[in-house]
């Protein structure tokens, strides 16, 4: 979260005020002054949720971070017809499927002449592929089609891999990830690490 640089954060700032702030409310307490102890109370919890905002906001800046982008009913017919099995997931799969494709397609650039099932299908593809491996940031892909449904990476143009034009069949993840596009994707992706 601060990638480096803590003084941009003003922890220096923040944490003493929290300190002196918690600190009161003993004090005020055993004096008597409840009132007193309950707005320090308030305060404390007002000035956190401000600097957390602030620090979340300078971390998202700080990284780089984009915002996944949210796949629409058109999106969701398109992948219902690349996988058909997409519906008989569990819902938890099928909402980090879902999720997982919209970080896909906010952080890979697209260069040539993609059409938007083609990026779907290269970004479920990518999705299954990386399905039990942490995150990857894939901010720095840049992936480039080729001619008759095929892409490469720019960081490894010599390898080529080609994009189903049919549905995959294959009923669950297992099988998904072992499908022969998905399994050359995993290989390939796991070399650009």
């Amino acid at each position: 979260m601060t990638n480096g640089s803590l003084s941009s954060y003003r922890f220096s700032f923040w944490l003493p005020l929290f300190a002196g702030l918690l600190i009161l409310i003993p004090i005020c307490i055993l004096s008597g002054s409840i009132g007193l102890a309950k707005i320090s109370g308030i305060s404390i919890l007002t000035l956190l949720i401000i600097a957390m905002r602030n620090w979340f906001s300078l971390a998202r800046k700080k990284n780089n971070r984009v915002e996944r982008i949210q796949l629409t009913t058109n999106d969701l017919f398109m992948l219902k017809q690349i996988t058909p099995a997409f519906t008989n997931w569990s819902g938890s799969d099928q909402r980090v499927l879902i999720d997982q494709i919209g970080l896909f397609l906010a952080e890979v650039r697209f260069t040539g002449a993609w059409t938007p099932k083609l990026q779907l299908t290269v970004a479920f593809m990518s999705v299954c592929a990386t399905w039990d491996s942490n995150y990857l940031n894939k901010q720095h892909w840049t992936l480039s089609y080729k001619e008759e449904a095929s892409f490469y990476f720019d960081q490894a143009p010599n390898i080529t891999y080609t994009i189903p034009t049919g549905p995959m069949l294959e009923h669950d993840l297992i099988a998904l990830q072992n499908n022969e596009f998905i399994a050359a994707l995993q290989k390939g992706i796991a070399s650009l690490k």
